[in-house]
């Protein structure tokens, strides 16, 4: 299933990104271990009763220009509208409504998104009376929040994930395997589109932000069907320019929500930027399987060391997300385009591919017990059983006494192992421990 993408809407000093921070249980909401990844973004999954999301921060995105802080307002409003599947509308107890308030109560109404109506700063229990007024807004219910305190946020995450199942959902897809291209502004995602299918699906222009719509382009190739999903363009151009980068992330995350396989595309004319590795950590936090495409490699002046300095230099920048390829392409001279297709395939394969219960604990029981998880404390750490819990993304169990001690590097060396054995190229695998004593009572 795909996580929905909620996102928080409000005028500026409302306390969005305070609340955002409290829903993520962190101060610091964005961390990445993968170098050169800043934590910039305002954007993060989130969960609550074990149901996941996507949580956006409009408070980001916000000029400098007090001038323009109605304008951006608004334009992000109806850019949540158009992308999110649920709306957080934060209003600020203290100050009341205001103008600006009631402008975007006016769009949310017509909006067809589920939206909550959140009154802020509501730290007391005497105060929540004030909060009623906001009924005036015409949104339903207000609920009343303190983002600093933490009061009244759960019950509004029981709101909200009850709302999950009205968000709009994706219609059902054939057997088509779902592409997700996704990158930078004329990196050559809608030129890789037409070049496939061999005609203009997506119109394709110099200039970043133009309006156009995406479009999800069918194609069948080697008898396999697919679907490939263009992150291109505004519906409109926004006004303001951090709008522009507000709606292209949202854009490729719902992209990305859709997709077996997401293909990465970079610039290789102008090199590996930090925007680059914001769009494959996304896919990696997303665990969908991915590709890097380094594009327009006809750019470059190249000799025998140039392919391999590449790789080393986008390896480095990866961090722990060193099992997706690298495959170099330049869709203006159709290179590779269809090595790309064939890659995708294969990933796709790998994405699907479960492990039997008997190959597992035969290859890896004994390879655990020559290399048992170190002591804590005095504690022997055992693992008895592993089990694959799920496919696309695999997830593995291991089952043993103490899950809990057991120390982040030794999941890495287990995942090293499941990839030594059975590959999972380009493929996100995530590890969990559990106790034996769960599993019988399951069983």
């Amino acid at each position: 299933m795909k996580q929905p993408i909620v996102t928080i809407v409000g005028r500026p000093n409302v306390g969005k990104s305070t609340f955002f921070n409290r829903l993520l249980k962190k101060r610091d909401a964005i961390v990445h271990n993968q170098p050169g990844v800043t934590r910039d973004r305002h954007y993060a999954i989130s969960d609550w009763n074990g149901k996941s999301f996507m949580l956006v921060d409009t408070g980001g995105y916000m000029p400098a220009s007090d001038e323009l802080f109605d304008t951006a307002v608004r334009e992000q409003v109806e850019i949540a509208i158009d992308e999110s599947d649920i709306i957080l509308f934060m209003v600020d107890l203290t100050t009341g409504i205001t103008d600006i308030d009631e402008q975007i109560a006016e769009k949310l109404q017509r909006a067809d998104r589920p939206v909550l109506l959140l009154v802020n700063k509501v730290d007391t229990d005497a105060r929540e009376s004030e909060g009623y007024t906001f009924y005036r807004l015409g949104l339903g219910d207000p609920l009343m929040v303190s983002a600093i305190q933490g009061r009244g946020i759960g019950d509004m995450l029981d709101i909200l994930v009850a709302n999950f199942d009205k968000a709009q959902a994706e219609p059902p897809d054939d057997d088509a395997i779902k592409l997700a291209v996704i990158g930078k502004e004329n990196v050559g995602k809608s030129s890789f589109v037409n070049t496939l299918v061999g005609k203009d699906r997506v119109i394709v222009t110099p200039v970043p932000g133009t309006t156009r719509d995406p479009i999800d382009t069918p194609l069948k190739y080697n008898k396999s069907n697919y679907l490939l999903i263009d992150t291109a363009g505004l519906k409109r151009r926004a006004r303001v320019q951090e709008n522009v980068l507000f709606y292209s992330q949202l854009r490729t995350m719902r992209s990305l929500q859709r997709a077996d396989v997401v293909l990465c595309f970079i610039d290789a004319s102008k090199g590996i930027t930090r925007q680059d590795m914001h769009v494959v950590s996304d896919a990696a936090q997303a665990k969908k399987a991915a590709v890097i495409a380094v594009n327009k490699w006809d750019l470059i002046e190249k000799d025998h060391k140039t392919v391999r300095e590449w790789e080393l230099d986008l390896r480095e920048k990866l961090g722990e997300n060193q099992y997706i390829p690298i495959i170099f392409t330049s869709v203006l001279q159709k290179q590779r385009l269809y090595k790309l297709l064939d890659l995708a395939t294969f990933i796709h394969e790998e994405y699907h591919k479960k492990i039997r219960t008997s190959d597992l604990n035969k290859a890896l029981l004994p390879i655990i017990q020559e290399n048992s998880p170190p002591a804590v404390r005095g504690k022997e750490i055992k693992i008895n059983y592993i089990t694959q819990l799920k496919t696309a993304a695999p997830v593995f169990g291991f089952f043993g006494n103490r899950p809990e001690l057991i120390p982040i590097n030794y999941r890495r060396f287990l995942e090293h192992q499941i990839r030594n054995f059975w590959g999972f190229k380009g493929v996100p695998v995530t590890i969990v421990f559990k106790s034996k004593r769960k599993e019988r009572d399951r069983n």
